[in-house]
């Protein structure tokens, strides 16, 4: 008796399982349109006084034959299109289902794992490949929307803030172009110079209309009294004061009375 315990208790434990037996096979997908490639790789550990033996090949297919039907069942529920998802699902049931074969199966002596490895068709392959490359391109597009939104913002901000300010000022168009056609200076001058005179002889009609109309409705001295009034507009406007002659509107109030 002690010949037998010493015989089945000298072989320690070992530390690593040893590899036994590989399988591949195919396990449909949700919907069995579909089939996943299975490979999975099987590892016993001897344990207690059976740590000597090895498995015979009756336990051997007995395992085999458990995983087959336990990934089948399980990639039943997932999407060929998902095979992530699927791989961790069947890796999760085999941990389980072989943890407890030694005391479920009566075949099964050894205590087994599984790793699974699960592949799809070329079909899906491509079919994937062209679902990433659309999804890249409509974020490529989206990307490209947002960022020329972005600019178009801060270019309207920008000719926002130029318009702002060549409607303060009289001589900021002038200057743009200045800016843009530095060799056309003596042009840009002339240009807005005769610009500028057109602008005050037109202001002069407009003035002697208006003083016309005030001495027929006996209100001349209102309009003498805004002399002040037309000399900064002149002025404003860089344009000379013409000479005070009697019948002048910028002569002294006392040369008109």
């Amino acid at each position: 008796m002690s010949f037998l315990i010493q015989r089945f208790n000298a072989a320690p434990e070992p530390s690593l399982p040893e590899v036994s037996d590989a399988l591949t096979f195919s396990a449909p997908a949700f919907g069995e349109g579909f089939d996943f490639t299975v490979a999975v790789r099987l590892s016993w550990l001897p344990s207690g006084r059976r740590g000597a033996w090895t498995p015979d090949r009756e336990e051997v297919d007995c395992v085999g034959d458990l995983v087959r039907q336990t990934v089948r069942a399980t990639t039943r529920d997932h999407s060929i299109f998902e095979p992530g998802a699927a791989e961790k699902a069947v890796n999760e049931v085999l941990d389980r289902r072989l943890t407890a074969a030694s005391r479920a199966e009566s075949a099964i002596v050894f205590r087994w794992s599984a790793k699974a490895e699960l592949e799809v068709p070329e079909d899906v392959k491509m079919i994937r490949r062209t679902h990433l490359i659309n999804m890249y391109e409509i974020e490529a597009r989206a990307e490209a929307t947002k960022l020329r939104v972005k600019k178009l913002k801060e270019s309207s901000e920008v000719y926002e803030e130029l318009l702002s300010e060549v409607t303060k000022s009289s001589f900021a168009r002038y200057a743009i172009r200045l800016t843009e056609n530095p060799g056309d200076t003596a042009d840009i001058f002339e240009q807005m110079l005769d610009a500028r005179r057109e602008d005050a002889e037109k202001l002069l009609i407009l003035v002697a209309k208006i003083v016309n109309a005030q001495r027929s409705a006996n209100v001349y001295d209102l309009v003498l009294a805004s002399d002040s009034a037309l000399r900064e507009a002149f002025e404003r406007l860089g344009i000379p004061l013409p000479a005070a002659g009697p019948d002048s509107l910028f002569a002294p109030l006392e040369e008109v009375s």
